[in-house]
């Protein structure tokens, strides 16, 4: 019994590895996530603050873009800046088509009283001929 309940277990946690990607910087905030490729271009920059706080707390900040289908858009390079003293974690999801989506989250590494996230996403813009 106890062999099957570790196994299941088990079989969960790769499940979660699978749907989601994780990186952690000590000493910084800084993240790259994807590559450059020839012709991309800004597609959007995104500031989120947090705080300041009275008092240090764990800040957690949850990130949920998509590209325009309108416009054809296609993400290629997303990179993640951040001010959290001592660092932070981002935990982004592979369960969505990354692509055309960002979605997950950012939080510092320790406790702080403010936080600020700059996230710049780059891409391509596909051309439709008709």
């Amino acid at each position: 019994m106890q062999l099957t309940v570790i196994r299941h277990f088990q079989n969960v946690l790769i499940f979660l590895l699978v749907l989601n990607f994780t990186l952690h910087c000590d000493a910084s905030c800084s993240f790259g996530l994807g590559e450059r490729v020839p012709g991309e271009r800004l597609l959007h920059t995104i500031t989120i603050t947090k705080g300041p706080y009275e008092l240090d707390q764990m800040i957690e900040m949850n990130l949920d873009y998509r590209v325009s289908p309108l416009q054809n858009e296609e993400i290629t390079f997303i990179q993640l800046d951040g001010t959290a003293e001592g660092g932070c974690s981002a935990l982004i999801s592979n369960s969505v088509d990354r692509r055309k989506q960002l979605l997950g989250t950012v939080q510092s590494a320790r406790p702080v009283k403010d936080f600020t996230l700059t996230v710049a996403i780059h891409g391509i813009v596909r051309i439709n001929a008709q």
